[in-house]
């Protein structure tokens, strides 16, 4: 049988000889990705996770909707606190002053404390990349409000949900309306979004 080997104080190796999580410092990354959402592959500790593919524009609506390319189900590695969600996404006008709403859902719960209204008044060229970035807590209990779980050891569907005001505010996402000389219907172009997971000890 395998001794119990250390460093610093953290365990290594425990006695049946399994690699342990918790030589990781507290606070340090113990996992990372990133990708554009284009069907991509990418394989980190936890397992091997396929991210959306975005081809296409997505209008929104007066009603809450997935916002493509945003939804993955996730499963921390062991000794994980923190898991920091990151979406990054074009926002574009369909009429000359738009408004929408974004917000974060885990496990089909709305995080509250997250929603958030992107607008650009009275302008013709209202268009722009929104950065998303939400921190979700393990331990204690659970609070829906803030998104914290109390614990999180199989997979948690994560995703950003979106909706425009209303009719006469509209706006899409992945389109731009101008770009190089041209506006819609000429130089238009798909604008890759990109997604990110961090897991923090």
């Amino acid at each position: 049988m395998p001794s119990v080997f250390k460093y610093n104080g953290n365990e290594i190796i425990d006695s049946s000889g399994k690699l342990t999580a918790a030589v990781q410092p507290k606070g340090a990354v113990i996992e990372q990705f990133m990708s554009p959402c284009n069907g991509s592959s990418i394989t980190v500790q936890s397992g091997t996770y396929t991210v959306q593919n975005v081809t296409a524009v997505q209008a929104l609506t007066s009603s809450w909707a997935d916002l493509t390319g945003s939804v993955i189900t996730y499963t921390p590695p062991t000794g994980t606190q923190t898991v920091v969600f990151e979406f990054n996404y074009y926002l574009a006008r369909s009429d000359a002053t738009f408004i929408s709403h974004d917000k974060f859902v885990i496990g089909g719960e709305n995080v509250t404390q997250s929603y958030t209204t992107h607008s650009i008044q009275n302008s013709a060229y209202g268009e722009t990349r929104v950065h998303r970035v939400w921190a979700f807590h393990i331990g204690g209990s659970t609070d829906n409000a803030s998104g914290r779980q109390a614990t999180w050891t199989s997979g948690k569907e994560l995703k950003l949900q979106v909706r425009e005001y209303d009719s006469s505010h509209e706006a899409r996402a992945h389109y731009t309306h101008h770009w190089a000389g041209g506006q819609e219907g000429s130089n238009n172009i798909i604008s890759t979004p990109i997604i990110g997971i961090t897991a923090l000890a």
